[in-house]
């Protein structure tokens, strides 16, 4: 047994690239020390407590690693990073090293706390750089890396060659040396053991642009690599499912966090007829408008698939082309709306974001306009635009004058509080009925096919600016009906024998 390592994943008990990064060690010969440091409250998201980090360096004494590794996947938490990664600097003197998509995008940032950044997939690399250190060893010319040479200038080396998805194994699951800090409690074990989801990719990768998305700037990272978007054998992905279904006792519900899924000719009939035989769990996947086809959509239907949220983002063709970078037609989302209607998928959920400085009154109104053009049954997931660091999308509003410099980082950088609210806000709390709130109810009133009847009054009504509290009021009751509704449905599930 080589030397332990401690990798610590914030907000996410799930942690998959934690999970992938401990199998790799593991099979390296270390051993590995998980912390699952927080769980994600999307009522009230906090930082980290000065209890929970006296816990950590209380469980650092305890299993006395030789090397941390922090996963940074996003600036929404980073408060509770620097915080970590302090303390443990100033108790500790032990190498830190950051890998993740934000450690990943922003490695001189990262620098400025941690000793070395494994840029990109990390699963080859992390094993390499400890075995190199531990041996003594300059590790600088190593692939993934990033670090401060003697002088202090920053390295950032090329990344290796894209790899065989289906050669990364599996996440790790279940193990003893598993712990969660949440709360101001330490708790020993696998978190997600006593959990009725389970969370897996059957890919690697996005063949798309988004402008908001920070897969593109992860593609180009990887430009002459070897092909980026790549996906899992039906083999890999049910192997990996009949490992967590024999773990996992109280298992309900498997979510796929593809951004897309596999649409490679035979994969999906493979798949729907063995997960039937195989695992035959309720499962949920992401969409995109111009993957959905009665071909896929059927077969996964048949295999067990209970939800699907499909991004859509703006009812304006202008917003979606030229600002979020996508290129499906009206027509092409409408279509999609109804093969998932004719195929009967039991739960249909579209994704929007506005409210952003893009987006004009006129073309909100494009997105309640469209969504009357979807195909019922479906529900509505409404948010704002998070300006993700390192995104197209960041640039694109700095040049329009939308914001400056300093403006922009504050709303990147911000708390997680700050963050969060900006992103996932919620219109009953809005203390200004306005024709913007109005026409965002409006949209959302549209996921309820019983009040289609008397949404042309109401938007007569709004046209004129009359009748904007009722229209409020009316948000309000079908939200609360509507959560209900929701929670009954994960009840079902739940309680399903």
């Amino acid at each position: 047994m080589k030397d332990t390592v401690m990798l610590i994943a914030f907000y996410n008990q799930k942690a998959l690239g934690v999970r992938y990064l401990a199998e790799a060690l593991k099979k390296n010969g270390y051993k590995v020390v998980a912390v699952f440091f927080k769980d994600f409250n999307s009522i009230s998201p906090s930082k980290v407590s000065e209890k929970e980090l006296q816990l950590l360096v209380e469980l650092i004494n305890k299993t006395e690693p030789s090397f941390i590794g922090l996963s940074v996947m996003s600036s929404l938490y980073l408060e509770s990073v620097y915080l970590v990664n302090d303390t443990i600097k100033k108790y500790f003197n032990l190498p830190v090293v950051w890998g993740g998509v934000y450690a990943t995008l922003f490695p001189d940032h990262a620098l400025e706390y941690a000793d070395y950044v494994i840029r990109g997939e990390g699963e080859e690399a992390i094993g390499e750089l400890f075995d190199t250190l531990r041996e003594g060893e300059d590790p600088s010319q190593m692939a993934n890396l990033a670090y401060k040479d003697s002088s202090g200038q920053i390295v950032v080396n090329d990344v290796r060659p894209i790899v065989d998805v289906d050669e990364l194994g599996f996440p790790s699951i279940g193990d003893l040396d598993f712990y969660s800090i949440n709360a101001d409690k330490i708790a020993v074990g696998d978190p997600q053991m006593g959990g009725f989801t389970y969370e897996l990719t059957a890919s690697r990768g996005c063949p798309y642009k988004c402008s908001y998305c920070s897969s593109i700037n992860l593609r180009r990272i990887y430009k002459g690599k070897g092909k980026y978007m790549r996906f899992r054998s039906v083999d890999s992905v049910l192997a990996e499912l009949n490992q967590a279904k024999k773990a996992l006792p109280n298992l309900k519900v498997i979510h796929f966090w593809d951004e897309i899924f596999s649409n490679e000719p035979g994969w999906v009939e493979e798949f729907s007829q063995r997960y039937a035989q195989e695992i035959g769990i309720p499962f949920r996947v992401w969409g995109h408008p111009l993957m959905v086809n009665h071909r896929i959509i059927s077969n996964l239907v048949e295999a067990g698939l209970y939800q699907i949220v499909v991004g859509i983002q703006s009812g304006s063709p202008r917003i979606r082309k030229e600002v979020f970078q996508r290129n499906e037609s009206q027509e092409e989302i409408i279509n999609c709306s109804r093969v998932l209607a004719e195929c009967k998928v039991p739960k249909v959920i579209y994704d929007f974001m506005i409210h952003h400085p893009f987006e004009s009154l006129e073309e909100l109104k494009e997105t309640y306009y469209l969504c009357l053009e979807l195909e019922p049954p479906f529900e509505l997931q409404i948010h704002g635009l998070h300006f993700l660091p390192g995104t197209d999308i960041v640039q694109m509003a700095l040049d329009a004058g939308y914001y400056t410099y300093e403006e922009m980082n504050a709303k990147m950088y911000g708390s997680l509080e700050e963050q969060f609210n900006s992103w996932y806000w919620d219109v009953s709390s809005s203390d200004n009925i306005d024709e913007l709130t109005c026409w965002t109810s409006m949209i959302f009133l549209t996921q309820f096919p019983a009040l289609r009847p008397i949404l042309k009054k109401l938007e007569s009504n709004l046209q004129n600016n009359r009748g904007l509290k009722n229209i409020y009021r009316l948000h309000l009751i079908m939200n609360r009906m509507l959560r209900l509704r929701n929670l009954g449905q994960k009840a079902k599930l739940v309680l399903k024998p």
